[in-house]
């Protein structure tokens, strides 16, 4: 393949396809690309941005400014830097920093100077026409009974065995006194917090309900009903998770290190969800979100509890945190401040100090093994209702998932007839 803006060979990129890139060709000269998307297989090309705009900040455990760097290629900065974990920030973008890489610089400037002026706009668009009307959409098709994402879908029974992690039914015993809160730690010193899960709608019969709201706040009574003590930190419901990865192991080996010095011990399910070959990103792959580790950082509630990083949403609105309690116990909340940075001194319209409003955090889950799990499931579903997927064709633990979760908002929604759209998502 020849570059159009500069007419040198293209070399394609050493990546896996993903959901949504099959497969994406990089000049090496003017670094023009031109990507394959999706099923239909859309050509698309990259158009022209300024040198201090067009490039991601470089994001690596193995770089010691990370930040420093421009990200060019999947494991390569635009100084020549590789590194096997090196991928490109969604939370900002390089350029025009005092602290920047010069070489980077360099090459962002000589790399800008190659764009000839006339494709400087317009440049970027899709080089064949959009898909074909999908026949899925077609008037009057009557889907197959099994398809998610339509009113009538019908959901096979679930298949329960003794190594399901979702249960039947709630487990025995009383009620919690007050559903909507939850506490880490015991005794006089446990810590209570508002309790919810923060996420995408799931709904097997709306292939949009995952849509809007973005983060809906769901109760913890509507979310299907886990067998918690199978959750023992070895994630053998993922499969297999492989070997320590030596580039992720000092992360972990740093906060625990950090954290033995406060008299707290990090989690080994948390330790293995970061440095293990399989589990390593396995939230990211599934999501928008990123994984990034980062603590222990002092916790806005008491000052012997600490808390580490866990995940970030792409434009930092919901970040998940590992809270560390003063007793040795421990839970995933949610919040959305990001505690790592410093916000700095804020000032009202008349130029008054402005003090930072509290820090609210909510649990979501009682263990990094538990959250990875909800998080998995729930992202699976929503990429099997938006294609249109077959409910017979999903895992059995995913099945009773969405089958335990559908039984929950039918306590709450009925069920709507054919052809007319439920009254509301199924939380």
């Amino acid at each position: 393949m020849r570059c159009e803006v500069c007419g040198h060979a293209m070399a394609k990129w050493d990546e896996p396809p993903t959901r949504w890139r099959r497969e994406t060709w990089e000049c090496p000269w003017c670094r023009a690309t031109a990507t394959t998307h999706g099923p239909e297989l859309r050509v698309s090309r990259s158009p022209y941005a300024p040198w201090e705009t067009r490039w991601e900040r470089a994001v690596s455990d193995l770089l010691p400014e990370p930040g420093r760097h421009a990200h060019a290629h999947p494991r390569r900065t635009l100084c020549g830097i590789e590194r096997s974990d090196l991928s490109g920030s969604p939370f900002g973008m390089w350029g025009g920093s005092d602290g920047d890489c010069p070489a980077c610089t360099a090459e962002a400037l000589a790399v800008d100077a190659r764009w000839p002026e006339q494709l400087r706009e317009g440049f970027g668009d899709f080089l064949v026409p959009g898909p074909e009307p999908d026949p899925r959409d077609a008037p009057g098709r009557v889907p197959p009974p099994d398809e998610l994402g339509h009113p009538a879908t019908e959901l096979p029974p679930a298949r329960w065995s003794p190594h399901t992690r979702v249960l039947a039914a709630p487990p025995p015993g009383p009620a919690a006194p007050d559903p909507g809160h939850r506490t880490i730690g015991a005794g006089p010193t446990a810590l209570r917090l508002p309790a919810h899960w923060l996420g995408a709608t799931v709904d097997p019969y709306r292939r949009d309900a995952h849509r809007w709201p973005m983060f809906p706040e769901q109760p913890l009574d509507a979310l299907p009903p886990l067998d918690e003590a199978s959750f023992t930190g070895d994630y053998a419901w993922f499969g297999e998770t492989g070997e320590s990865l030596e580039h992720r192991t000092p992360v972990t080996d740093r906060i625990a290190a950090a954290l033995a010095a406060d008299g707290l011990a990090l989690p080994a399910d948390f330790t293995a969800l970061i440095t293990r070959s399989g589990l390593h990103r396995c939230l990211d792959r599934a999501s928008g979100y990123r994984t990034d580790p980062h603590g222990p950082l002092p916790s806005p509630l008491h000052p012997d509890d600490r808390l580490v990083l866990l995940l970030r949403e792409p434009q930092d609105c919901h970040l998940l945190y590992l809270y560390l309690h003063r007793d040795g116990s421990s839970a995933v909340v949610h919040s959305n401040r990001d505690l790592t940075a410093d916000r700095g001194e804020r000032y009202g319209p008349d130029g008054e100090s402005v003090p930072p409003p509290p820090v609210e955090l909510f649990w979501c889950a009682p263990s990094t093994e538990v959250f990875a799990y909800r998080f998995l499931a729930r992202a699976t579903l929503l990429h099997a209702i938006e294609d249109r997927g077959r409910a017979t064709d999903l895992d059995p633990e995913h099945l009773a998932y969405l089958t335990s979760l559908t039984s929950l908002a039918q306590r709450v929604r009925p069920r709507q007839p054919q052809g007319r759209a439920p009254a509301r998502p199924c939380s």
